[in-house]
């Protein structure tokens, strides 16, 4: 686990105190956000105390970070789903004629290997998502081929098209599920659109997908999602004799694989570096869970690595 690292956030209220209409630059004031900080004095010292992550911020160390953001650029990736539920019953009728066979599907195209071969770095902060139809070997063998076929290509297709929306490429499918990845430039920005599409993700297959199925006489299926985030290395994997592509390696795509196996059918579990990163509106409906099974792996401090759950709504 030495490859792990940290960032931490500071979640902010924002204020637009001017705007050039001619440059389009605008002046802000910034504020530590309420939900998350108070200040407190500590031996006679002010400090900013951070109610979720219990620790306290000095002022003068606090004033100084923030003169560093002066000059910094700022990423702004909104995503492309400002609806979920509009967006998720707006596939329907688009399911219901790929289960036709009358969707025409686009002609293949890697853009993660693309975009993986256009970077000039081979390391990168990422969040990486991994998503698994729960259940999906049993499932092949006690429905006919035809009909396990026409629910696994559905559901890979919906669910992948998703990530896009959210600034983020699928690296590999798994045959029941996929590895997806959301890259910098904004390392900050990727863990809130990480849990909004892993949302996304779930509120299609419970929300459409399976409601559409059970119409057909299908059975519904199960998915567990898990996220985390850190830094990996882009590398080549593979022989030119017979396949080569850019893989990304590194502990935070095992670990969020494991993550993702912890989830019971229905949830979406995180780590804590993905947690410790999400805006407040995020890290409000997170709650820490205890592993079922044996979990011993540990963060840079040497304690074990938290795992967090998305509550249910």
């Amino acid at each position: 686990m030495k490859e792990r690292f940290y960032r931490f956030r500071v979640d902010f209220v924002q204020k637009i105190i001017s705007i050039d209409d001619k440059t389009g630059e605008f002046i802000v004031s910034l504020e530590p956000d309420p939900r998350r900080y108070e200040w407190r004095e500590i031996n006679g010292r002010r400090s900013l105390y951070d109610k979720f992550d219990n620790v306290y911020i000095p002022e003068d160390v606090f004033q100084a970070s923030l003169k560093t953001l002066k000059g910094k650029p700022i990423y702004f990736q909104p995503q492309k789903i400002d609806d979920a539920e509009a967006y998720i019953k707006s596939r329907q009728p688009i399911i219901e004629n790929m289960l036709d066979d009358s969707e025409e599907l686009p002609i293949l195209e890697d853009k993660s290997e693309k975009f993986l071969q256009s970077l000039s770095v081979n390391k990168l902060a990422f969040v990486i998502l991994s998503i698994d139809i729960v259940g999906s070997t049993k499932l092949s063998t006690s429905i006919d081929g035809a009909v396990f076929r026409n629910i696994i290509r559905t559901t890979l297709y919906e669910l992948g098209d998703i990530i896009p929306k959210f600034h983020g490429y699928v690296l590999k499918y798994t045959g029941d599920g996929f590895i997806a990845y959301f890259p910098e430039p904004s390392f900050i920005a990727k863990n809130d659109l990480a849990i909004d599409c892993a949302l996304t993700l779930r509120g299609l297959v419970y929300k459409a997908l399976n409601p559409i199925f059970v119409d057909r006489g299908y059975p519904p299926i199960d998915v567990r999602i898990g996220f985390d985030a850190g830094e990996a290395y882009i590398e080549t994997i593979g022989s030119p004799e017979t396949k080569q592509y850019k893989d990304i390696i590194g502990a935070v795509v095992n670990l969020a694989v494991k993550i993702q196996s912890l989830a019971n059918p229905g949830e979406i579990y995180l780590g804590e570096v993905a947690e410790r990163n999400l805006h407040i509106m995020w890290r409000q409906i997170c709650e820490s869970v205890v592993p079922e099974e044996q979990w011993d792996y540990k963060n840079l401090d040497g304690n074990i690595y938290k795992v967090y759950k998305v509550k249910s709504k």
